[in-house]
């Protein structure tokens, strides 16, 4: 079975324009994304793909393939477009907001499309601990049904947790890594966008609102999106303490 990643990266983010480009100790967010995704096991090959000129330049001066999409709402589209060359059976939609993602955050992610060939779509999460984590809107929350597929997703906190203390609740995120069969990551930019995938802005409602499944595969390795300049100057300190950077971090003359 082939294995590729994508990670899609534009420079016209809402909330922090550029961010793909972000310094980080260093190198660009999408370098500390690149070369931490490539380090998996599980995959054949990894890819950026941009509409963006200076993002293209910035990843072949790191040395990584890139290939030019055009503009797209949803970044599940832009790497459907990109797949399209890449002869894979399974590609892996990688979010280039997230510079701590760990190698092996990847092997969970695809481990079930390798001893399932029904599975069509599996998506991480990891616990939320801090309840200022489960009220921000910009991170993306899924409550799971008995068997770890996902019933919903949003940016708002849920579950309720009318009758439950939050230190006792088991609420996740949606993190880094969204394994797809490719015959479904094709049939996905088929499909119509969907009332809650709107407003929501969340691809994988899309999914669920067109009856297909999302596995739901938790990890308990804890990461850091940078959907802010404040996340950007908290995931800069928490880089620096980081075990994994330095084995790609830039070497002083």
């Amino acid at each position: 079975m082939r294995t590729v990643a994508v990670i899609p990266a534009r420079m016209g983010s809402t909330r922090y324009p550029g961010k793909p480009l972000c310094d980080i100790h260093g190198l660009p967010m999408i370098e500390h994304v690149y070369r931490r995704t490539r380090m998996s096991d599980s995959l054949d090959a990894t890819y950026i793909a941009t509409p963006n000129e200076e993002i293209r330049e910035a990843a072949e001066e790191f040395g990584a393939p890139v290939i030019m999409t055009g503009e797209h709402t949803r970044c599940t589209s832009r790497v459907a477009e990109a797949a399209q060359g890449l002869d894979a059976d399974v590609v892996v939609v990688m979010q280039g907001d997230e510079p701590l993602i760990r190698p092996e955050m990847v092997d969970t992610a695809v481990e079930p499309m390798l001893d399932d060939p029904d599975i069509g779509c599996v998506n991480l999460a990891s616990r939320i601990r801090d309840r200022e984590v489960f009220e921000d809107e910009n991170t993306v929350k899924v409550v799971l049904d008995g068997d770890d597929r996902a019933l919903y997703f949003s940016r708002e906190p849920i579950p309720n947790l009318h009758d439950v203390a939050f230190e006792d609740a088991r609420v996740y995120e949606q993190v880094c890594a969204m394994p797809f069969r490719t015959e479904l990551l094709q049939t996905f930019v088929e499909l119509p966008e969907t009332p809650l995938e709107r407003a929501e802005s969340i691809d994988m409602l899309r999914l669920l609102e067109h009856g297909f499944d999302v596995d739901v595969v938790e990890t308990d390795v804890e990461t850091h999106a940078v959907d802010t300049p404040a996340d950007h100057e908290r995931v800069n300190e928490m880089m620096a303490g980081d075990d994994l950077f330095a084995e790609y971090a830039p070497r002083e003359a």
